[in-house]
């Protein structure tokens, strides 16, 4: 059996702590005994505190300290104003502390997509904080770029509507800590995935380290009511139905599981047997001999022949049976690995042309 030695250390502490209460309580009772065992108290909740997460050394900007005695307030500058037939849309700019917590008065729980693009923290004058750069030599860059964080992803969680989801942009240099992070605001069970986006635009000098040519988007849900829609398929992606019927374009795979879990003992339930075009009664037996199983319940096979799903084949070696997957109608699940994208040279360009003012925006 495995030892779990910070519970121990925990335990030993905790054990410490409630001697020293015993010695205190048995002492004359004054104002300092009485403030002592406050102190001990708030040392046992710290003990108690914690058993997995991030630990690092909180921060507070000069816009926290603001926001701690203002409102902030938004003032429209007219000059900007584009006339889009009613519909409204509206572009803040200004601190995104301050924009967040504006935004919840407003719309809170009311957003279904949010896409954060923060500073990457490389060291590169990319992230200021306090109104200073924070270079490769702070040593608590990774804290303050943390702090940062953590009160801007928890008011965006707030934002979020029940089936709401989250994109935040990262790379090597903080893309650990936001994971968890972000599995501490919005739960590991709400995580969706970490997308690798291929950036085309190498990085790095020298041999002393691999030329980075990725970033990161990881996605989460603010509930278990989030979901993807599928994807459609293009031309590339549609080649693997290259089966066609009466009904349509397919893809047939065998009905037989075949990899993990694909023992009769594992879903007893499916194992049974089901009936060729000449009659010949067929079991999902592997190719090596042992009792295997098909991939659904008998009820739902028989629904599958129905529908036309079910198609069979004659080798030597007797009768095989497969399922078909017909093109019309289906979506693609979403991947997590994007390639063949434009890069963020081309966003900028294109929010230059398009946005800005005097061509100042950075992508």
């Amino acid at each position: 059996m495995s030892t779990n030695i910070s519970k121990q250390k925990r335990e030993d502490l905790l054990a410490k702590i409630k001697e020293i209460r015993t010695f205190i309580s048995a002492a004359p009772q004054d104002e300092n005994t009485s403030n002592l065992l406050s102190y001990l108290s708030e040392l046992e909740k710290d003990v108690n505190g914690k058993k997995y997460g991030l630990v690092f050394e909180e921060h507070r900007d000069e816009i926290d300290e603001v926001l701690e005695t203002h409102t902030p307030v938004l003032t429209e500058e007219k000059g900007l104003f584009i006339n889009n037939g009613g519909q409204m849309n509206f572009l803040i700019e200004g601190d995104n502390l301050a924009s967040l917590k504006l935004l919840k008065k407003t719309h809170k729980g009311k957003i279904d997509l949010i896409y954060i693009d923060p500073p990457y923290n490389t060291g590169n004058k990319d992230f200021t904080y306090d109104d200073v750069y924070v270079d490769s030599l702070d040593n608590f860059k990774h804290s303050k770029w943390l702090s940062f964080m953590r009160s801007r992803i928890s008011l965006a969680k707030k934002l979020l509507s029940d089936t709401g989801l989250v994109f935040i942009s990262i790379d090597d240099n903080e893309v650990a800590q936001l994971k968890i992070l972000c599995d501490e605001i919005f739960g590991n069970s709400n995580f969706r995935g970490q997308i690798v986006r291929a950036t085309g635009t190498p990085t790095g000098q020298g041999n002393a380290t691999i030329s980075n040519e990725i970033d990161y988007v990881l996605v989460y849900a603010r509930t278990s009511n989030a979901i993807f829609n599928g994807l459609p398929f293009d031309d590339e992606s549609s080649k693997i139905y290259n089966l066609i019927d009466e009904y349509g374009r397919y893809l047939n795979r065998p009905l037989r599981k075949t990899g993990g879990e694909d023992r009769r003992e594992d879903r007893p339930s499916m194992y049974y047997p089901i009936f060729a075009p000449d009659g010949t009664e067929v079991y999902p037996i592997a190719p090596s001999g042992y009792e295997s199983r098909w991939r659904c319940q008998e009820s739902t096979y028989h629904n599958l022949v129905k529908e036309h799903r079910i198609e069979w084949k004659k080798d030597k070696k007797g009768w095989k049976v497969y399922q078909k997957f017909y093109l019309e109608g289906r979506t693609k699940q979403p991947g997590n690995l994007w390639v063949g994208i434009e890069g963020n040279k081309k966003a900028t360009i294109t929010l230059n042309l398009n946005y800005s003012r005097n061509n100042s925006i950075n992508c």
